[in-house]
């Protein structure tokens, strides 16, 4: 064997801990004396192989994925001749998610735990009984009219097509198999290399196919190494998404969705020393935030609101036509909601987003950096701290968006267009409250909303900005951004009192659009930022009774909205809506 520059050990533990100790042993003797970077991939907790089949992988792949843009990948464009050697005890989905995190590097050598002698081996007695590897089922590529189509990988285990067919009953079949599947089946690099060519052509085949196939689903019957071979021959740029399952003999049905491994891997902030620093002082500064000077003005807020409907306990002179309707009327006060109580949990720091569980709210570090390098005032970051826990209250205490009933809400686009709007505008105006009570009267309502606006846009963006320019971005997000852009437009013209501005946040509007090619993934439909329809782009708007539309044909610039969003900044998109609202 070739003797490398040096080595990257990845060590990946997920339902078990692979020490040090014996992944050096399994090294060849030689290389003991090269120099060598160990990663160990540790999870946030241990996983429970008995209770896979009911496991959210989503957060382990952010914890993995956090890992490798924070440590493997700058270590491995330092070192591009060192070898890296993959050690793996976690669940297929996640392997599989891993290894096409490594879809761009090549000089891995994998190693494999034999289930009998518990030993770590890369490669075995070559002379063993013959096994071949068959592939069948593969459709032509010029075949049209298939709506799905599925790959069963039995490597370790034989497939029962019985079971796939429960899941899947009208797919096209691959069955990719060894004559005599066993747990310890592959022995050699060789096997290994094989296995990894034809899953890479069954995705070929399948993602190249005229009937335009957005995912292929794969049920796996393979060991750790296996799946991370397979990861790694997963194409961002080809193939298409990778659906995973995982598999349970005393559930019914047998298998169940697991983690989609995305074409686009969403790029990850690195987090060193100084960044760290921020993170937790932000977080510390929101905490305090949230139990002193929040709960305080909830107390405030109690007494304001005793017989009023929320709002007129804040604006208490706003005229009885604005907000008149129930659905500004029939809502909360902001002492009613769970705020008074909260806290936030300072010490998970890897998380998909946030949320919010027995008055603790969990927010990922990624959020708290973006802040950071989003808005530099720091009256402006408690204001978006403010902002943020306002809007997620109201969804958590009206709009009864839990753990539960909001899963997979992002497949209702409409609803959460709404819903949104709504809190975002009870925010702004509880925001206006706790200013007015907590800091000193608001002599420029005005001059007030705008940079609230502002500020909550900004907030928004913090969790879509992970330090990379955007490639895609999905059509409710982007409506929301140019419903708010709109209405400061608006209240910049026409929001010259309380009354005007109230009036103007009243009327949500309706934008759209149109031009851009869009994709869909996971039930969620996006904008492709750099591909076209075809058709010139075209903005339109429902407001005041009336449709207008114009064109990039016309004098407004909508190219520069695109532009804009490509790069998250707010002043393009903005300057596109003021010329809207001029027309």
């Amino acid at each position: 064997m070739e003797m490398p520059k040096g080595l990257l050990i990845v060590m990946h533990n997920g339902f078990a801990k692979i020490t040090v100790t014996e992944a050096l042993k399994a090294l060849p003797s030689a290389w003991h004396s090269l120099e060598r970077e160990i990663v160990e991939i540790n999870y946030s907790q241990l996983l429970d192989l008995s209770k896979l089949y009911d496991t959210g992988y989503e957060q382990y792949a952010l914890e993995h994925r956090r890992i490798f843009a924070n440590g493997i990948a700058p270590f491995l464009i330092n070192h591009p001749d060192y070898k890296t050697i993959y050690f793996g005890l976690a669940p297929i989905p996640l392997c599989i998610d891993l290894g096409h995190l490594f879809y761009n590097y090549r000089d891995i050598l994998i190693y494999h735990k034999h289930h009998v002698t518990k030993e770590w081996y890369s490669d075995l007695d070559r002379n063993s009984d013959p096994n071949s590897l068959s592939v069948t089922g593969v459709p032509d590529r010029n075949q049209k009219g298939i709506s799905d189509a599925l790959i069963r990988l039995g490597i370790s285990h034989p497939i029962n097509p019985d079971d796939t067919f429960e899941i899947l009953p009208n797919a096209a079949e691959i069955d990719i198999l060894f004559e005599k599947p066993n747990e310890d089946v592959v022995r050699t690099k060789a096997q290994l290399l094989e296995i990894g060519e034809a899953i890479k052509g069954a995705f070929d085949d399948l993602s190249n196919n005229r009937s335009s196939l957005d995912r292929i689903h794969l049920f796996a019957s393979i060991g750790c190494g296996v799946a991370f071979v397979v990861g790694t021959k997963i194409s961002p740029n080809i193939h298409s998404y990778i659906q995973t399952y995982t598999y349970s003999r005393t559930k019914d049905p047998k298998y169940t969705k697991a983690l989609l491994i995305k074409a686009q891997i969403r790029a990850e902030r690195k987090i060193g020393e100084k960044e760290r620093e921020i993170i937790d002082r932000l977080r510390t500064i929101s905490s305090d935030e949230l139990t002193q000077n929040i709960r305080k003005y909830t107390d405030e807020n109690e007494s304001m609101s005793r017989g009023r409907t929320w709002y007129q306990g804040i604006m208490p002179k706003l005229g009885t036509a604005i907000m008149s309707e129930e659905f500004w009327k029939n809502l909360p006060a902001l002492y009613e909601t769970s705020l008074k109580d909260d806290s936030f949990d300072m010490e998970t720091k890897t998380v998909d987003g946030f949320y919010w569980s027995k008055n603790k709210w969990v927010v990922d570090d990624g959020f708290f950096l973006s802040l950071n390098n989003r808005i530099k005032d720091p009256v402006d970051i408690l204001q978006a701290i403010r902002l943020f826990l306002f809007h997620e209250a109201l969804h958590y205490k009206k709009h009864r968006m839990n753990n539960y009933t909001a899963v997979e809400i992002g497949s209702f686009p409409k609803l959460l267009e709404t819903a949104d709007y709504q809190a975002d505008v009870f925010a702004i105006i509880n925001e206006y409250g706790y200013y007015s009570k907590m800091v000193k009267e608001v002599s420029n309502p005005q001059e007030f909303f705008l940079n609230a606006i502002k500020v909550a846009t900004e907030t928004m963006w913090s969790f879509d900005d992970n330090g990379a320019g955007l490639e895609e971005i999905q059509i409710r997000r982007l409506n929301r951004y140019m419903i708010w852009y709109w209405q400061y437009a608006r209240i910049e013209q026409e929001g010259k009192n309380l009354d005007s501005i109230l009036g103007i946040l009243q009327e949500k509007p309706v934008i759209e659009l149109n031009g851009l090619c869009t994709k869909e993934e996971n039930n969620r439909f996006f904008f492709v930022l750099e591909k076209r329809k075809g058709s010139p782009l075209e903005l339109a708007v429902f407001h005041k009774n009336e449709l207008v539309r114009n064109g990039s044909s016309s004098s407004l610039p909508i190219e520069n909205l695109v532009q804009g969003v490509k790069e998250m900044n707010g002043e393009m998109i903005l300057d596109v809506m003021r010329s809207f609202v001029s027309h």
